[in-house]
């Protein structure tokens, strides 16, 4: 029997699952192993945030869904990959052996003691909660994670009557320079703290260095500057690009036997591909059919991102930022779309 071990429970791999695409692998064994045995949903941080959803609503349990779909669920983190041998070792010292492997365990975050940590995604609850009560919470990151999760934790403080303000440190124009202006109106209506156009350094457990002797207290920090790579990869010695993360062509291999999608590769026909849920969610068609056709001894086909994509941020208060390109929109009809858009995507497991 071959078998294929899914590593992670990113977008890619789930979407895939919903799908049904374990249908096309008839005497295949699947093994899908996480740390956790819940995959936390990101496109529904910002409503945990804010209190409009419990922890239940925005987790997948991946033992149950295991025994929906058929394969094997196994809650440990993979520790080394031995590509040689084929096999992927865990925490508890267990080795798999695989026919195909497959990289779905998303991007790590800057580390520091004083960093609330929310990568893995399953540590992401415990660090917002408290966050968004904190005397001083500061966010450093100004692209889309950044600018929703202040606002989020902004719109919990004024429904729980917390006086403080959410500081968003941002290096450049929050999101892009399109929607630069209108965020930050909205950020000042809505109570965030925006200091734009400064490069952020850690001074200690207490305070940021903003340049120009601009010098930020913090009590609670979220550093949403950019994707880690995961130290998987380094450690078990594969092929590595400059920034650390896993390089897969435009078909998501890496090599004849492992292929990847999501925050933990780089493609190299794409180098500044941004690593977001969308294009890992879009990714899973093309990951799983390759898949499929790696066992079949079938040409591969390629991932084709699109140029332009419809992205919706919540803003706090159940409106919505829609942004289309340049295009942009913000009010309540784009959060009640975001609401029905991410409530249908974690009913379909």
């Amino acid at each position: 029997m071959n078998t294929i071990i899914l590593a992670g429970g990113g977008h890619a791999h789930l979407a895939g699952i919903a799908d049904g695409s374990l249908r096309h692998f008839p005497h295949t064994e699947v093994i899908l192993i996480s740390p956790s045995r819940y995959q936390y949903y990101s496109g529904m941080f910002s409503g945990f945030t804010e209190g409009i959803y419990s922890e239940e609503q925005i987790r997948i349990d991946l033992s149950v869904l295991s025994q929906k779909h058929g394969f094997t669920f196994i809650e440990e983190e993979i520790t080394a990959i031995d590509e040689a041998a084929k096999e992927v070792i865990t925490s508890s010292g267990r080795s798999f052996s695989y026919g195909l492997l497959s990289l779905d365990i998303g991007s790590a975050q800057a580390s520091s003691p004083s960093i609330l940590p929310i990568k893995p995604n399953y540590s992401f609850p415990e660090a917002i909660r408290s966050f968004r009560e904190g005397d001083q919470p500061v966010i450093v990151g100004g692209g889309a994670s950044g600018v929703e999760l202040s606002l989020a934790a902004a719109g919990y403080r004024r429904l729980n009557e917390i006086g403080s303000p959410v500081t968003l440190i941002s290096g450049g124009p929050l999101l892009s320079s399109a929607h630069n202006q209108k965020l930050l109106q909205i950020c000042q209506q809505k109570g965030v703290t925006v200091i734009q156009n400064k490069k952020a350094r850690l001074l200690g457990s207490e305070a940021i260095d903003a340049g120009e002797d601009t010098r930020i207290p913090f009590s609670h920090l979220l550093w949403l500057g950019g994707p880690e790579a995961p130290s998987l990869f380094k450690n078990s010695g594969l092929r590595i690009d400059g920034n650390g993360f896993l390089p897969v062509d435009e078909r998501l291999m890496h090599s004849p036997s492992i292929f990847g999608a999501g925050d933990c590769v780089s493609i190299t026909r794409y180098p500044e591909l941004p690593k977001n849920g969308v294009y890992a969610v879009r990714q899973s068609k093309v990951l799983w059919e390759n898949l499929k056709r790696t066992a079949e001894k079938r040409e591969l086909v390629p991932f084709q991102p699109q140029r332009r994509f419809l992205a919706i941020l919540s803003t706090g208060g159940k409106a919505g930022f829609l942004t289309y390109g340049r295009f942009h929109y913000h009010g309540k009809t784009a959060w009640n779309l975001k609401h029905a858009i991410d409530r249908r995507y974690m009913n379909s497991f």
